[in-house]
């Protein structure tokens, strides 16, 4: 297993399909998941260190568990079966839950805990730095070289305020949107 950065969500052109990026520390690969909406605005709200006025689901199951004494030791995103990523939460008393990816990574967000991904899915699915069009911060986030300004930390936060699911929908009418009802989530 590789310990991964969550370098954020983004909006794949030209399907508007919305990712969760991960990033090989030092490393020359990324993997790309392609998420919900809801879930991509409960990482990227994770990110910005956004606290909801009520917690919001992860929040809340991250909530419950620490209330029973357990916490989450890491996340593991493990596999891809027809084209659908897998992952599974490993907990501090050794269980080991299915997960899908997207709940897993904003539920490590919150726990504070690792996102691994299994080495032969990165041979598998990764894609090279070069040509995942990653922008510099990006780049220097996965090297460990990223820093935030407050001011760039304002502006992301601003942003999140005003985002909501139906942002995210896509393309000419009859075209679903990622994580609709009648499709998977995550490809």
């Amino acid at each position: 297993m590789r310990e991964m950065v969550v370098l954020g969500v983004r909006v794949s052109v030209p399907g508007n399909e919305v990712v969760v990026v991960l990033g090989e520390p030092g490393g020359t690969r990324v993997l790309p998941i392609v998420i919900g909406p809801r879930e991509g605005a409960a990482i990227a709200s994770a990110q910005a260190g956004l606290v909801p006025p009520r917690p919001l689901t992860h929040d809340l199951l991250v909530s419950i568990l620490d209330h029973l004494g357990v916490g989450v030791k890491e996340v593991r995103v493990t596999q891809v079966v027809h084209g659908i990523f897998h992952a599974e939460l490993v907990l501090s008393g050794g269980q080991v839950i299915d997960a899908r990816p997207s709940d897993g990574i904003a539920i490590a967000l919150r726990a504070h805990c690792p996102v691994l991904c299994d080495e032969t899915l990165l041979t598998l699915a990764g894609v090279p730095m070069e040509e995942a069009g990653l922008d510099e911060a990006d780049e220097e986030a996965v090297h460990g070289t990223a820093q935030a300004t407050p001011e760039v930390m304002e502006e992301f936060r601003t942003f999140l305020e005003g985002v909501e699911p139906e942002d995210f929908a896509t393309g000419p009418q009859g075209t679903r949107s990622a994580g609709s009802p009648d499709e998977p989530d995550e490809r």
